[in-house]
């Protein structure tokens, strides 16, 4: 009986999706094992991950302090993600020692655990850190819980002068009711009640301070292992480390947010990337600074676990670049020029479970809202002739370009943006022409 290559084709995924299911329900193996949980720095904040015995190789940005600290955790492994996760809120017992930092098999340097915290000081959400050790780590604490006490008494505060305003403001109308009830059409020289302004939260924070191992080394190849206060080594310790830097500096890359799904932020690194759009779109530009890194080195600095090729690099974000404007142009002509702006992201209620993006204003803030982000926003309008335009940077004062920073914008016909979707079916339409050649072959 002669076998239908199709059916044969879709049962070998059905029978892999079956495969993946099975093992997704399996309940995973819990073992108890010591880790280092990393602080890293990232090349613009901090990274916070943990190194388990699975991974021999711990990677650090040179020149900046990071932390790692050796604990006793539970580990166990997620299929859904093929990494191995920590249960730190199940166990995370502190591992005591002095840590050893190795080069070329020589002991360089003994270290000891110190306190640290992580200030944020344009808040947490900022990303951009300072790492405070000992006693700057303990006062820049205490300066954040000050701040943030003193931000509740006048919450409090606020919420008492709010139910004197509701309770005089209701006075108020009730006396105009009153008074035009009772045949006075003239001006009413009554004083409105002023709505009370709510306090501003607090615009830094601090983590609280914990204690850990600082490295800040230069580049290089490394080994630590941690040795306990009776002199012996410690087993599963023991790790190599690999100090980088950064292959280029000061390049120019785009963070774009889409006004159709503004939560699916994109990258434009290189100058030879195209932006492709279709329709009416607005897209939300931010500029950043940019240094570029080894894909593997850095991958895996992020997450030991990650995967990279050595052969690879990649561009990180470092800063924001500021005093700018966002040009989009065509050819000579500049179409819009657009300068930054504060944005408020509104829920839509209902069924459609939908967003708005608002230009953030003084109404919004009464109201104690806070921007949702700033951005460069571009609008492109559908009656645009389906061509490239060019997005790039000009500074403000002196509207010289900024280097790097011209992109094509790529207008698309969306009656031919369809054809898009078929790229994914493409793999298993050639897998399926290979199981019918391989067929054709074997009866031959």
């Amino acid at each position: 009986m002669k076998k239908n290559p199709f059916i044969l084709f879709v049962f070998i995924i059905v029978s892999l999706c079956g495969v993946s299911t099975i093992a997704l329900a399996e309940a995973p193996v819990l073992r108890e094992q010591l880790v280092y949980s990393l602080t890293s720095f990232n090349g613009s904040g901090y990274s916070k991950s943990f190194c388990p015995a699975t991974e021999e190789t711990i990677y650090l940005i040179t020149d900046e302090p990071s932390i790692i600290s050796p604990r006793k955790t539970i580990v166990y492994f997620w299929p859904i993600t093929q990494k191995y996760m920590a249960g730190f809120s199940t166990l995370n017992e502190e591992v005591a020692g002095k840590l050893e930092l190795i080069q070329n098999g020589k002991v360089v340097d003994t270290l000891d655990k110190v306190d640290y915290s992580l200030f944020y000081p344009k808040g947490y959400y900022s990303e951009k850190a300072v790492v405070y050790t000992e006693a700057s780590a303990i006062e820049s604490f205490e300066k954040y819980q000050t701040a943030v006490d003193q931000f509740n008494v006048q919450l409090r505060q606020y919420y008492e002068n709010m139910a004197q305003y509701r309770e005089s403001f209701n006075r108020f109308l009730e006396e105009v009711r009153r008074r035009r009830e009772a045949g006075d059409t003239g001006p009413v020289n009554i004083p409105i009640p002023q709505e009370p302004k709510p306090p501003d939260f607090v615009q830094f924070y601090s983590t609280e301070p914990a204690q850990g191992f600082v490295l800040q080394l230069p580049v290089g190849s490394y080994e630590i292992q941690l040795r306990a206060e009776d002199g012996t080594l410690i087993e599963g310790s023991e790790k190599k480390v690999i100090v980088f830097a950064s292959r280029r500096q000061g390049g120019t890359g785009y963070e774009i947010i889409p006004g159709n799904r503004w939560t699916k932020k994109e990258n434009c690194d290189e100058p030879s990337w195209i932006i492709h759009a279709t329709g009416k779109n607005e897209l939300y530009f931010n500029p950043f600074l940019q240094d570029e890194y080894n894909e593997l080195y850095h991958n895996k600095l992020v997450d030991p676990q990650n995967v990279g090729r050595l052969e690879r690099w990649k561009w990180v974000h470092v800063d924001p670049i500021d005093n700018i404007k966002t040009i989009l142009g065509y050819k000579q002509q500049i179409l819009q020029s657009v300068d930054k702006l504060p944005y408020f992201v509104k829920q839509i209620p209902g069924p459609e479970l939908g967003y708005e993006i608002l230009k953030y204003n003084d109404e919004l803030k009464q109201q104690g809202y806070q921007p949702t982000f700033e951005s460069y926003k571009v609008t492109l309008d559908p009656n645009l002739p389906k061509r490239d335009y060019s997005v790039s940077l000009v500074q403000s004062d002196n509207n010289q370009p900024v280097s790097q920073s011209e992109r094509v914008i790529r207008l698309l016909k969306k009656e031919n943006a369809g054809y898009l979707y078929a790229i994914p079916f493409f793999p298993l339409i050639v897998a399926l022409i290979v199981i019918l050649s391989r067929r054709s072959h074997v009866e031959k």
